[in-house]
């Protein structure tokens, strides 16, 4: 197996905590669907919860496709990973939103505990894709020798 760069393997473990906080939000569906709190709109939440994960799917597989790419060639995708990073601070906050609202439900707790994890790995993979940024390339410095 090919040996990763120090970029490299940041960029997976942060593709890992993205793929985490999908999962996370996959989990969270049946409990908000079984909120029974007065004035609950479970279906408009889990609606707005698949949206979430459409969209972290969609982040997900982008960011997938620039590890691959920039693994096979030296060239650094920079503007890539500064949009990821912002996109997954912008989502993640947007996220806490709803894990804000379900402090307040009784039975709930759960599901706000796994909102805020999600929201972690979002902002945790997003500080690491951020790194990746600021890092300079290893194979550009090796070449350069």
């Amino acid at each position: 197996m090919k040996n990763l760069q120090s970029n490299e393997r940041i960029s997976v473990i942060a593709a890992g905590f993205l793929l985490l906080s999908i999962i996370l939000m996959i989990i969270v569906i049946p409990g908000i669907l079984n909120d029974t709190s007065p004035n609950a709109t479970p279906t408009n939440a889990a609606i707005a919860i698949l949206v979430a994960i459409i969209i972290h799917l969609i982040i997900f597989t982008g960011y997938i496709k620039i590890i691959r790419d920039t693994m096979r060639s030296s060239k650094k995708r920079n503007g890539a990973y500064i949009g990821i990073g912002i996109l997954l601070i912008f989502f993640g906050l947007i996220y806490m939103d709803g894990a804000f609202a379900f402090l307040s439900h009784e039975n709930m707790l759960f599901v706000s505990i796994l909102m805020f994890t999600s929201v972690l790995c979002d902002i945790v993979a997003s500080v690491m894709t951020i790194i990746v940024f600021f890092l300079k390339s290893q194979k550009a410095i090796s070449n350069s020798n």
